[in-house]
Protein backbone atom coordinates (compact mmCIF):
# COMPACT_ATOMS: atom_id res chain seq x y z
CA UNK A 1 0.00 0.00 0.00
CA UNK A 2 2.76 2.62 0.65
CA UNK A 3 4.39 1.98 -2.03
CA UNK A 4 1.36 2.30 -4.59
CA UNK A 5 0.63 5.96 -2.72
CA UNK A 6 4.20 6.64 -3.50
CA UNK A 7 3.16 5.66 -7.07
CA UNK A 8 0.70 7.54 -7.17
CA UNK A 9 2.35 10.69 -5.74
CA UNK A 10 4.81 11.18 -7.82
CA UNK A 11 2.28 10.32 -11.16
CA UNK A 12 0.31 13.95 -9.30
CA UNK A 13 3.68 15.33 -9.71
CA UNK A 14 4.45 14.31 -13.12
CA UNK A 15 1.24 15.76 -13.69
CA UNK A 16 1.53 19.03 -12.14
CA UNK A 17 4.57 19.61 -13.65
CA UNK A 18 3.12 20.06 -17.47
CA UNK A 19 0.72 22.45 -15.79
CA UNK A 20 1.11 25.70 -18.20
CA UNK A 21 0.06 28.98 -17.06
CA UNK A 22 -0.44 31.70 -19.91
CA UNK A 23 -2.72 34.57 -19.66
CA UNK A 24 -4.45 36.73 -22.73
CA UNK A 25 -1.11 38.73 -22.73
CA UNK A 26 1.10 35.64 -23.73
CA UNK A 27 -0.87 34.57 -26.45
CA UNK A 28 0.52 34.92 -29.83
CA UNK A 29 -1.10 37.14 -32.46
CA UNK A 30 -0.90 36.77 -35.83
CA UNK A 31 0.55 39.11 -38.64
CA UNK A 32 -2.19 41.71 -40.36
CA UNK A 33 -1.06 40.47 -43.48
CA UNK A 34 -2.03 36.52 -42.32
CA UNK A 35 -4.98 37.90 -40.49
CA UNK A 36 -6.40 39.74 -43.38
CA UNK A 37 -5.79 37.26 -46.44
CA UNK A 38 -7.66 34.68 -44.15
CA UNK A 39 -10.58 36.90 -43.70
CA UNK A 40 -10.26 37.71 -47.77
CA UNK A 41 -10.53 34.03 -48.10
CA UNK A 42 -13.63 33.83 -46.42
CA UNK A 43 -14.99 36.89 -47.84
CA UNK A 44 -14.53 35.33 -51.47
CA UNK A 45 -16.28 32.15 -49.83
CA UNK A 46 -19.03 34.16 -48.29
CA UNK A 47 -20.12 35.95 -51.70
CA UNK A 48 -19.79 32.70 -53.85
CA UNK A 49 -22.37 31.27 -51.55
CA UNK A 50 -24.80 34.33 -50.79
CA UNK A 51 -24.76 34.61 -54.75
CA UNK A 52 -25.82 31.19 -54.87
CA UNK A 53 -28.18 31.06 -51.89
CA UNK A 54 -29.75 34.59 -53.23
CA UNK A 55 -30.23 33.31 -56.77
CA UNK A 56 -31.71 29.93 -56.09
CA UNK A 57 -33.33 30.40 -52.70
CA UNK A 58 -34.54 33.71 -51.56
CA UNK A 59 -35.58 35.56 -55.22
CA UNK A 60 -37.73 32.67 -55.92
CA UNK A 61 -39.29 32.47 -52.59
CA UNK A 62 -40.55 36.03 -53.60
CA UNK A 63 -41.46 36.40 -56.70
CA UNK A 64 -42.97 39.90 -56.28
CA UNK A 65 -38.60 41.06 -56.78
CA UNK A 66 -37.31 41.05 -59.99
CA UNK A 67 -33.72 41.70 -61.06
CA UNK A 68 -35.12 42.86 -64.24
CA UNK A 69 -35.50 46.27 -62.36
CA UNK A 70 -32.34 46.59 -61.31
CA UNK A 71 -30.33 45.40 -64.49
CA UNK A 72 -31.84 48.19 -66.11
CA UNK A 73 -30.68 50.67 -64.12
CA UNK A 74 -27.11 49.19 -64.25
CA UNK A 75 -27.38 49.51 -67.96
CA UNK A 76 -28.91 52.66 -67.83
CA UNK A 77 -25.97 53.83 -65.00
CA UNK A 78 -23.04 52.62 -67.23
CA UNK A 79 -24.61 54.22 -70.37
CA UNK A 80 -24.56 57.06 -68.41
CA UNK A 81 -21.01 56.88 -67.32
CA UNK A 82 -19.69 55.81 -70.84
CA UNK A 83 -21.13 58.93 -72.52
CA UNK A 84 -19.52 61.27 -70.14
CA UNK A 85 -22.76 63.20 -69.82
CA UNK A 86 -23.11 66.36 -67.58
CA UNK A 87 -26.60 65.50 -66.94
CA UNK A 88 -27.49 64.14 -63.34
CA UNK A 89 -27.04 59.91 -62.77
CA UNK A 90 -29.45 57.99 -63.23
CA UNK A 91 -32.07 57.59 -59.92
CA UNK A 92 -33.23 53.77 -58.42
CA UNK A 93 -36.89 53.70 -58.68
CA UNK A 94 -38.88 51.75 -56.18
CA UNK A 95 -38.41 48.56 -57.49
CA UNK A 96 -34.30 48.48 -57.94
CA UNK A 97 -34.71 49.73 -54.55
CA UNK A 98 -36.19 47.14 -53.06
CA UNK A 99 -34.69 44.42 -54.74
CA UNK A 100 -31.52 45.92 -53.34
CA UNK A 101 -31.87 46.35 -50.04
CA UNK A 102 -33.38 42.15 -50.30
CA UNK A 103 -29.91 41.55 -51.56
CA UNK A 104 -27.96 43.72 -49.26
CA UNK A 105 -30.11 42.26 -46.27
CA UNK A 106 -29.63 38.50 -47.38
CA UNK A 107 -25.99 38.95 -47.57
CA UNK A 108 -25.40 40.62 -43.98
CA UNK A 109 -27.30 37.70 -42.83
CA UNK A 110 -25.47 34.88 -44.45
CA UNK A 111 -22.46 36.92 -43.69
CA UNK A 112 -23.36 36.91 -39.85
CA UNK A 113 -24.42 33.31 -40.46
CA UNK A 114 -20.94 32.11 -41.58
CA UNK A 115 -18.84 33.68 -38.89
CA UNK A 116 -21.17 32.64 -35.90
CA UNK A 117 -21.08 28.94 -37.32
CA UNK A 118 -17.33 28.80 -37.49
CA UNK A 119 -16.70 30.36 -34.30
CA UNK A 120 -19.14 27.79 -32.38
CA UNK A 121 -19.75 25.07 -34.08
CA UNK A 122 -15.96 24.45 -35.62
CA UNK A 123 -14.39 26.35 -32.52
CA UNK A 124 -13.12 29.47 -33.74
CA UNK A 125 -11.57 27.98 -37.14
CA UNK A 126 -12.96 28.85 -40.74
CA UNK A 127 -11.61 28.27 -43.66
CA UNK A 128 -9.33 31.23 -44.53
CA UNK A 129 -7.88 31.02 -40.42
CA UNK A 130 -8.00 27.30 -41.22
CA UNK A 131 -5.02 27.64 -44.15
CA UNK A 132 -3.00 30.41 -42.20
CA UNK A 133 -3.08 28.28 -38.56
CA UNK A 134 -5.13 31.13 -37.14
CA UNK A 135 -8.30 30.26 -34.37
CA UNK A 136 -10.40 32.94 -32.62
CA UNK A 137 -10.81 31.77 -28.96
CA UNK A 138 -12.64 33.14 -26.14
CA UNK A 139 -11.26 35.19 -23.21
CA UNK A 140 -13.99 34.22 -20.48
CA UNK A 141 -13.51 30.86 -18.42
CA UNK A 142 -15.74 28.53 -20.83
CA UNK A 143 -13.66 26.44 -22.98
CA UNK A 144 -15.09 27.34 -26.16
CA UNK A 145 -16.75 30.80 -27.83
CA UNK A 146 -20.71 31.20 -26.36
CA UNK A 147 -23.02 31.78 -28.83
CA UNK A 148 -24.42 35.27 -27.50
CA UNK A 149 -20.21 36.52 -28.11
CA UNK A 150 -19.97 34.94 -31.50
CA UNK A 151 -23.09 36.60 -32.41
CA UNK A 152 -21.73 40.05 -31.00
CA UNK A 153 -18.61 39.49 -32.43
CA UNK A 154 -20.24 38.59 -35.94
CA UNK A 155 -22.45 41.16 -35.69
CA UNK A 156 -20.65 44.26 -34.99
CA UNK A 157 -17.73 42.87 -37.54
CA UNK A 158 -20.63 43.08 -40.20
CA UNK A 159 -21.33 46.67 -39.02
CA UNK A 160 -17.87 47.67 -39.23
CA UNK A 161 -17.47 46.75 -43.26
CA UNK A 162 -20.43 47.10 -44.66
CA UNK A 163 -23.00 49.99 -43.08
CA UNK A 164 -19.87 52.60 -41.38
CA UNK A 165 -16.98 51.87 -43.18
CA UNK A 166 -14.26 53.49 -42.82
CA UNK A 167 -15.44 55.28 -39.81
CA UNK A 168 -16.07 52.26 -37.40
CA UNK A 169 -13.19 50.35 -39.00
CA UNK A 170 -10.72 53.33 -37.99
CA UNK A 171 -12.35 53.06 -34.40
CA UNK A 172 -11.88 49.51 -34.10
CA UNK A 173 -8.11 49.57 -35.51
CA UNK A 174 -7.27 52.34 -32.82
CA UNK A 175 -8.58 50.31 -30.46
CA UNK A 176 -5.67 47.42 -31.43
CA UNK A 177 -3.47 50.25 -31.89
CA UNK A 178 -3.77 52.03 -28.32
CA UNK A 179 -6.22 49.69 -25.97
CA UNK A 180 -4.15 47.88 -23.01
CA UNK A 181 -5.72 44.91 -24.70
CA UNK A 182 -4.32 45.31 -28.08
CA UNK A 183 -7.46 43.98 -29.88
CA UNK A 184 -9.51 44.76 -32.75
CA UNK A 185 -12.90 46.50 -31.53
CA UNK A 186 -14.99 43.37 -32.68
CA UNK A 187 -12.73 41.59 -30.82
CA UNK A 188 -12.88 43.52 -27.61
CA UNK A 189 -16.46 43.79 -27.01
CA UNK A 190 -17.44 40.36 -27.68
CA UNK A 191 -14.46 39.04 -25.46
CA UNK A 192 -12.15 36.59 -28.01
CA UNK A 193 -8.58 37.19 -29.74
CA UNK A 194 -7.38 35.66 -32.66
CA UNK A 195 -4.34 33.69 -32.18
CA UNK A 196 -1.45 31.96 -34.27
CA UNK A 197 -1.67 28.04 -33.19
CA UNK A 198 1.38 27.92 -35.36
CA UNK A 199 3.40 29.89 -32.70
CA UNK A 200 1.34 28.87 -29.52
CA UNK A 201 2.16 25.23 -30.40
CA UNK A 202 6.08 26.46 -30.66
CA UNK A 203 5.10 28.33 -27.23
CA UNK A 204 3.86 25.58 -25.65
CA UNK A 205 6.82 23.05 -27.10
CA UNK A 206 9.61 25.35 -25.58
CA UNK A 207 8.10 25.55 -21.94
CA UNK A 208 7.06 21.59 -22.11
CA UNK A 209 10.89 21.15 -23.38
CA UNK A 210 12.09 23.85 -20.45
CA UNK A 211 10.11 21.90 -18.00
CA UNK A 212 11.75 18.61 -18.19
Amino acid sequence: MPEFDQDSQEQEDNKKAFVISLNSENLPEPSIAFRGLAFLLDYILVVLLATLIILQVILPLNPSFSLEALNEWLDAYLAWAESNSDTAAPILNDSAQSILLLITESFSIIFILYFVLCDTLFKGSSIGKKIFNLKTITLTPRNSIPIFHAGIRAISKTIILFYFFPILFLVAALTKRFHKSKQWGHDLISQTKVIDEYKLNQMLLKKVEGSL
